[in-house]
């Protein structure tokens, strides 16, 4: 059963989890993906969490054997271990915020006092990834069916004619898409200058406040202490 937290906790989390992630090195970058994976947890994501622990997991392994080994070739592998292990924490972050409904957001995102600018960017781009993904697995339905899809070994060969087939109509759903999200917010009084009212009501709790205390607490002992020797 998903947790649920309160949106603003949910944010807070997010920037310092961005901001720790560029501040971190090797060693703190593993221990910051292994608390995004306990908040995974923590929150109910129990699917994701064992599919992004198989990942991380892959990756340390990986970067540990990269520093151990003299071999040149594969050192440069090293590269996108650190991709992995820098925006793994972030992006396990960001999925859990995207499950919150957009109203409910808004609504949490306005008792903060943000500019208004800001809070319709941040609800319309966790709004719009999630729909590009069902709009291209769509698309790889059909171009499987037909025979298309890049996913299929035959297709390598004729790259022009996959890339056109698959990606040139996921653009033009993305255009498309930019408009239909630019018309609900429209007709949801998005551009209202005044105060807009919500059926959610957010207020924090103590569950609330513990997981912000226990995340700085951890944060400031992997900072503190090299548990780590990478």
């Amino acid at each position: 059963m998903k947790k649920s937290i309160d949106p603003r906790i949910q944010f807070l989390l997010l920037i310092l989890q961005s901001i720790l992630v560029l501040c971190a090195g090797m060693d703190q970058l593993i221990l910051l993906n292994v608390s995004a994976l306990l908040y995974l947890i923590y929150s109910g994501f129990f699917q994701l969490a064992i599919k992004m622990s198989v990942v991380i997991a892959a990756t340390t392994a990986l970067y540990f054997y990269i520093v151990a080994t003299d071999q040149q070739w594969i050192k440069i592998l090293g590269f996108l271990c650190f991709l992995v292990l820098r925006f793994g924490p972030v992006i396990m972050m960001a999925r859990i915020l995207q499950e919150v409904p957009i109203g409910h957001l808004m609504a949490a995102m306005q008792s903060l006092k943000l500019p208004k600018n800001f809070i319709l960017t941040l609800a319309v781009t966790l709004r719009f990834f999630p729909i590009i993904k069902m709009e291209n697995d769509t698309i790889q339905m059909f171009a499987r069916l037909r025979g298309l899809s890049y996913s299929q070994s035959r297709n390598w060969l004729r790259p022009l004619q996959a890339f056109e087939c698959t990606f040139v109509p996921l653009m033009m759903r993305t255009m498309k898409i930019t408009d239909e999200l630019t018309a609900a917010a429209m007709t949801k009084g998005m551009d209202h200058p005044g105060q807009r009212t919500s059926i959610y009501q957010t207020r924090l709790t103590s569950r609330d406040l513990l997981v912000v205390v226990l995340f700085i607490g951890y944060a400031i002992c992997i900072f503190t202490f090299n548990f780590l020797e990478v």
